[in-house]
């Protein structure tokens, strides 16, 4: 009898310590995990969504307001690129985090831009850490000139940039990054 109390004692510490486990233990992994696989997922539909509605948006409202004051963007010599990136003012702004940021600069300079008729564009890309993790956006300008194809400069520092293709490298205040993602609006 004796044994027998003490195999089911065995038995239900057995159990409990196997339920503890496998739900608390367990539990937390897949809670972590389905943390991370939600999120990775939520990202990239937000943004793929926001992109695409963004992009739509921008190009119903901008194109239509050029081309009634007679204004039509084209592409025009490298020298008249050169020239006007000296001229305007914009790198002159401050940046203020989540206010005035590296899409505004670049708001700014194609509507200076713009304006005058020289076709410049957006070009927004992700940034990943080379080393993996820290995955950031930026944005630059690009304009199309007639002798020297598409080119880039950074509105915040007016300093022409290289490299902008996936697979690319881009130094950010002194950090190396991949380019993970292009996407240029005109």
């Amino acid at each position: 009898m004796g044994f027998r109390v003490i195999s089911v004692a065995v038995s239900v510490v057995l159990i409990v310590v196997g339920i503890w486990s496998g739900y608390f233990v367990g539990g937390k992994v897949g809670y972590y995990q389905g943390l991370g696989e939600g999120y990775n997922t939520g990202n990239t539909t937000g943004y793929n969504c926001g992109y695409m509605v963004g992009f739509e948006k921008g190009k119903q409202s901008v194109v239509p307001v050029l081309e009634s004051c007679g204004i039509v963007p084209k592409a025009v010599t490298y020298g008249k690129v050169a020239e006007f990136i000296k001229a305007d003012k914009t790198d002159e702004n401050k940046f203020v985090n989540q206010y005035y940021d590296c899409v505004s600069f670049t708001k700014t300079v194609r509507e200076n831009a713009n304006k005058l008729g020289i076709k410049c564009g957006v070009d927004t890309f992700t940034l990943e850490g080379i080393n993996g993790g820290n995955i950031m956006g930026h944005a630059i300008n690009c304009f199309e000139t007639t002798d020297r194809g598409i080119v880039y400069f950074d509105p915040q520092t007016d300093g022409q940039r290289y490299g902008i293709y996936v697979g690319g490298t881009y130094t950010l205040q002194g950090v190396v990054y991949k380019i993970t993602k292009v996407d240029v609006i005109w």
